[in-house]
């Protein structure tokens, strides 16, 4: 073989072997989903007294913490109201005094309505001072708020029922074997209710009255709030706090129950990123700030 043709293949060699990869590789576009996740952010001090919910005041900045003071299901006048900054930091202890044993909370016009065993108590949120409050006769034993279309709707745990509270009057508007009804929140066009004895979170279309179960296994279910891009946040009360996504697919994001503290009736403030969890007997709210 001629000087001429070894050269020629020689350099044939050389510009094969530093071609580029075929761009079919280059150009994929590698999706990696995000695993959403917990960091601790505060804890707030010891001063409060078994709180079961908070909930956050957007308008006014600031932290509403719903304390039952022990015993959760009796009536005996030694449960309060606090508020607190966005920090952790208590702003008043006893805010609105007087109550048995308050806990789930919702804003409707400028008034605070409280769960509050057989009450449902309106707070004016300029003064702090009680407007009225709405008796439920026999034993409804109220738990949760969630508020929407000008209604209150209140969750009557042992007594598998909820109730609507709208233009001054009470009515019941659901009641089956639910399997313990606790944390509601209402959309447009349903009512999602998480379970305590049944673990669930359901759905419920409120013109049929029509139900479908859309994740299970959660827990001592507690509260379910949104999280934002059609996903949603739920707590267990014995010490779990569960991230659902918009396909109902549920992943596990703290588990505190070794630690014996308990996750009650959590907010999320979406705009901060921020997870609010009472932790009850633990006489704290700790804060987390959610990735995903």
């Amino acid at each position: 073989m001629n000087r001429s043709l070894v050269s020629t293949a020689f350099l044939l060699l050389i510009f094969f072997s530093c071609k580029p990869a075929s761009t079919s590789t280059s150009t994929e576009v590698v999706k990696k989903e995000m695993t959403p996740r917990l960091t601790q952010l505060w804890m707030s001090d010891t001063t409060l007294r078994t709180p079961e919910s908070v909930l956050y005041d957007e308008r006014r900045d600031v932290i509403y913490v719903a304390n039952v003071n022990l015993n959760p299901w009796e009536k005996d006048g030694n449960g309060f109201i606090s508020r607190m900054d966005p920090g952790g930091k208590l702003i008043d202890l006893l805010w609105v005094p007087g109550l048995n044993a308050p806990k789930g909370m919702g804003i409707l016009d400028d008034h605070l309505f409280v769960a509050d065993i057989d009450e449902v108590v309106e707070i004016d949120l300029a003064t702090g001072e009680i407007v009225q409050k709405f008796f439920i006769e026999g034993t409804p034993t109220l738990n949760d708020i969630t508020v929407g279309n000008g209604i209150v709707y209140i969750s009557g745990s042992d007594s598998n029922r909820v109730f609507a509270l709208k233009g001054g009057k009470v009515s019941m508007i659901l009641e089956g074997d639910f399997g313990r009804p606790n944390g509601l929140f209402i959309e447009p066009d349903r009512l999602l209710m998480l379970t305590s004895n049944s673990s669930q979170l359901k759905s419920f279309n409120l013109e049929t009255n029509e139900s479908i179960v859309l994740v299970d296994s959660l827990g001592h279910g507690d509260g379910i709030v949104p999280a934002g891009d059609d996903d949603y946040l739920a707590s267990s009360w014995k010490g779990e706090i569960f991230y659902i996504s918009s396909d109902w697919k549920k992943t596990q994001l703290l588990d505190t129950r070794a630690a014996e503290i308990n996750a009650a009736d959590i907010d999320y403030i979406i705009d901060k990123k921020m997870l609010l969890v009472p932790t009850f007997f633990k006489n704290q709210v700790i804060a987390y700030q959610l990735d995903k």
